[in-house]
């Protein structure tokens, strides 16, 4: 993968939610967690996509660069926003002060 030319996204999805030692309540809806996961569009399958959070730029030609990584099976997808789609520009430190 190019990470300069992968998408950046923006998803939000439900986790799951499980109380020990409290009553059940009436109303679920407080209860309910809500995530907001950003990085870069790494895979999508029809069951699932992978959001890399950390990427490792001086890592190169080792086992692995990714770090950070949620696999977010899209049945608990609410919504996921393009940031800056493929073939984006990246702007990196050195130029931005430069």
């Amino acid at each position: 993968m190019d990470v300069d030319s992968a998408p950046l996204v923006a998803v939000e999805w439900e986790d799951i939610t499980a109380y020990s030692r409290t009553a059940i309540p009436e109303d679920f809806e407080p209860y309910r967690l809500r995530k907001l996961t950003c990085g870069i569009l790494w895979k999508e399958t029809e069951d699932y996509v992978v959001i890399v959070g950390d990427y490792d730029i001086t890592n190169g030609g080792k086992d692995y660069r990714h770090n950070d990584f949620h696999i977010i099976p899209r049945g608990v997808i609410r919504d996921l926003r393009i940031l800056r789609g493929s073939g984006g520009t990246v702007v990196r430190l050195e130029e931005a002060a430069g």
